[in-house]
């Protein structure tokens, strides 16, 4: 059902979108804190699990009240072409269900990304291995992240999933390059 109504497509595309979102702001927090000086993982995990969580928030509501006006919208279209009401219709729950399932998709995408570049500064943490390290390790699962992401995008595109997994992990590398060469200039 949820394919039918244009679901899949659009969770696909707000899972990729905000997945890769979350990466990047979480390689950019935690390299942005290494340079920084800071060598704390305590501060890192809270900072990035809380940017996460706004990513969340934002991610959620916003797409939630962007679909809902979407799904409203063409509902008002087909009550006016059809000269009917459309309230209580299969076509309205799944619009409703809809909205539901892409606002759930946009925000927990980048809060999974958050969290799975968390894992090695929480790790560093529990076996007591330097904020460095973590950060190389988080970096690493992040530049893996994009990489799987990319692959993803090109089994989508049936097209190349290995240039795909390349431009995605090449992003993230040049991401990182940035703000370590910002770091070193400020």
């Amino acid at each position: 059902m949820l394919t039918i109504s244009g679901v899949a497509e659009i969770c696909r595309r707000y899972f990729v979108m905000n997945m890769f979102d979350g990466t990047l702001a979480a390689l950019g927090v935690i390299i942005g804190m290494w340079v920084s000086g800071v060598d704390d993982p305590r501060v890192a995990i809270k900072t990035v699990l809380a940017a996460g969580l706004a990513m969340f928030f934002s991610g959620s509501l916003g797409a939630y009240l962007t679909e809902k006006a979407e799904r409203e919208r063409k509902i008002r279209e087909l009550e006016e072409a059809m000269f009917q009401d459309m309230k209580g219709s299969l076509y309205e729950r799944l619009s409703k269900l809809a909205v539901l399932v892409v606002s759930i998709i946009d925000g927990i995408s980048p809060l999974i990304a958050c969290i799975a570049l968390s894992v090695p500064l929480m790790l560093s943490q529990l076996f007591n291995f330097s904020f460095t390290v973590a950060s190389l390790v988080s970096l690493l699962v992040g530049i893996i992240v994009l990489g799987l992401l990319g692959f993803f995008l090109g089994r989508i595109a049936k097209k190349r999933p290995l240039g795909y997994m390349l431009y995605m992990m090449l992003a993230g590398v040049t991401s990182a390059i940035v703000i370590v060469l910002l770091g070193a200039y400020i």
